[in-house]
């Protein structure tokens, strides 16, 4: 069966990322898949067995084929086909991928991919793959000369899916497994025309980790801003390049910018909506839909842009978006705080959140700070969690741009 939308094997390892991410969420964040036969490639034999016992299944009982399915058939849209893959309880991975194909070739256009919900519920985001593909002959472009796909980011996220199962498809080119990368160790898995596709945190890990990289070996990053100072290493210890991808789930890619560039470009399917001002939040995709920014962004008259910062307020920590004022406030809430503030850290801090505050006379400080940290620890999502606090008598006026000390 000819899939129109991407390869078989390309598939296998969305599918595969996807029903791996469930099944960790439902064992309580533990998956063990060292007894597969798989583990040296990273793919799954398709004879591997959704459901019953032995080591070429995996393990699944009722409950768990049933949340593996409304994953799969929420991502792949087979409802639309009136297929419903709950129907292989006990198959194979391999059935599952057919019945996906299949979807496919009845005439299902869509897919979704879900928002990480750190802060309340998933949100589902659903993109036609004709809008998908635009995006990706525009990205086969710009990284043409790539060999190898190093992937290092989820495959059935939005980014991942994009550059480690779409891209390569289009650009007919190989796939390392991040599973691979970590058996045969850093300083061994690179060569030259690989295109490393990862996130700023795992980007900060191979900074530390590699002293001299390979020649000719390209990086992407999306999923949150990547500092100037970590890419400048990269590039120092011999990275040959490093491409931006300025987008998001609900709009899958929309700019990029490649080092030196302090701007991004918009991707040649999108424009501004209005051209009324320099400040612009709507923007237009060739096909007629217009969607709202999350995020100011400043046209300059060369067409470039800048990010000046999100209208809700959030940053990213770890790829997820996180609200210092929300946090902030629940601060606020507890015994023997008066008053709070929160913000990211700056590059030479960390790459995590830290708080100010004002205590008020309720509470010793070094009991405040005790019961703070065991709150954090406990109520706030590991995002959330700011990692260092700092108290004074008085908030500073603006969090972003207070004095060093804190």
């Amino acid at each position: 069966m000819s899939s129109p939308f991407l390869s078989r094997h390309a598939l296998a390892r969305v599918l595969q990322s996807l029903l791996e991410t469930e099944l960790k969420a439902a064992r309580g964040g533990v998956f063990r898949d060292e007894e597969f036969p798989h583990r040296l490639s990273g793919v799954w034999p398709e004879d591997v067995k959704i459901a019953g016992d032995g080591s070429h299944s995996l393990g699944c009982d009722s409950l768990e084929v049933i949340g593996l399915a409304a994953a799969t058939n929420e991502m792949f849209h087979l409802s639309e086909a009136n297929l419903d893959i709950e129907v292989f309880s006990g198959k194979t991975f391999g059935d599952w991928l057919d019945i996906i194909e299949a979807g496919w070739q009845a005439g299902v256009v869509h897919i979704t991919f879900r928002t990480s919900g750190s802060t309340g519920t998933p949100k589902r985001c659903t993109h036609e793959f004709t809008h998908l593909q635009v995006e990706v002959r525009h990205l086969a472009e710009l990284f043409v000369t790539r060999r190898r796909a190093v992937a290092l980011a989820l495959a059935h996220h939005i980014y991942g899916f994009i550059f480690t199962a779409m891209l390569p498809d289009q650009l007919g080119i190989d796939v390392l497994s991040h599973k691979r990368v970590r058996q045969v160790g850093p300083d061994h898995w690179l060569r030259r025309g690989d295109l490393v596709v990862s996130i700023p945190e795992h980007w900060e890990f191979l900074n530390r980790t590699l002293t001299k990289w390979p020649a000719g070996v390209n990086g992407v990053v999306s999923t949150a801003p990547c500092s100037r100072r970590l890419i400048d290493s990269l590039m120092e210890r011999g990275l040959h390049g490093m491409t931006e991808i300025y987008g998001s789930t609900e709009t899958s890619g929309i700019g990029t910018r490649a080092w030196p560039e302090e701007t991004y470009r918009l991707m040649p399917h999108w424009q501004p909506a209005s051209t009324n001002n320099r400040w612009k939040t709507d923007l237009l995709h060739n096909s007629g839909m217009q969607v709202k920014l999350m995020d100011r962004i400043q046209f300059r008259d060369d067409g470039s842009f800048y990010l000046t910062g999100r209208l809700d307020g959030s940053v990213q920590v770890g790829g997820t978006n996180v609200y210092p004022a929300r946090i902030a406030s629940l601060l606020v809430s507890r015994p023997g705080v008066a008053d709070a503030a929160v913000r990211l850290m700056r590059p030479d801090e960390g790459v995590r959140l830290k708080a100010f505050i004002v205590p008020n006379s309720e509470l010793p400080q070094g009991i405040l700070v005790r019961e703070l940290e065991s709150w954090i620890e406990t109520h706030l999502a590991t995002a959330e969690r700011p990692k260092k606090l700092t108290f004074g008598l008085a908030r500073p006026i603006d969090a972003l741009s207070c004095e060093p000390d804190w």
